[in-house]
């Protein structure tokens, strides 16, 4: 079972390198974590609120819930768990402490990064992955053909 971990800013777009990943495993089962950057909050309040707050939580539209059970369903006999995790934090320490604990065996991307800031604390984890020396296996997405929503949603669908 392959643990793998893709980097998501909550677009739907993001979510669609999921569909590479199983191809690229070969229906292995799969654990996939969905993991979203936030900074370190800076003020000591922030800091001893952090675990009773859910502020990075508001960040989870419902389109993205959505998007996220529609790929549960569309892959169930291969995605064994599809969850969002928050890496809080943006030092080489932090990003191996959370791949060790979430027990990562390779990392993918979309071959042509598109990052957008969800949240004002959410950072690009790019760098953070180039130095990691984990697999990183970089996923060609088809060029969207429509801006819409209802496209976006509609790509999931696709292979």
């Amino acid at each position: 079972m392959k643990q793998v971990l893709i980097p998501t800013d909550f677009s739907i777009r993001s979510l669609r390198v999921v569909h590479g990943v199983v191809e690229r495993f070969g229906g292995e089962p799969l654990n996939i974590v969905l993991m979203h950057a936030i900074e370190m909050p800076s003020s000591i309040m922030d800091l001893m609120m952090l675990s009773r707050r859910s502020s990075h939580y508001d960040l989870l539209t419902t389109d993205y819930k959505d998007a996220c059970e529609i790929l549960r369903n569309k892959y169930a006999s291969s995605i064994r768990s599809l969850k969002t995790e928050f890496l809080v934090g943006n030092s080489n320490g932090v990003f191996r402490n959370f791949l060790l604990y979430h027990n990562i065996d390779a990392i993918a991307c979309a071959a042509k990064e598109e990052f957008r800031k969800a949240g004002e604390n959410s950072f690009n984890p790019a760098e953070l992955i180039k130095k990691s020396k984990y697999p990183v296996h970089y996923i060609s997405l088809a060029p969207r053909k429509e801006r819409y929503l209802v496209s976006a949603m509609s790509e999931l669908f696709e292979v």
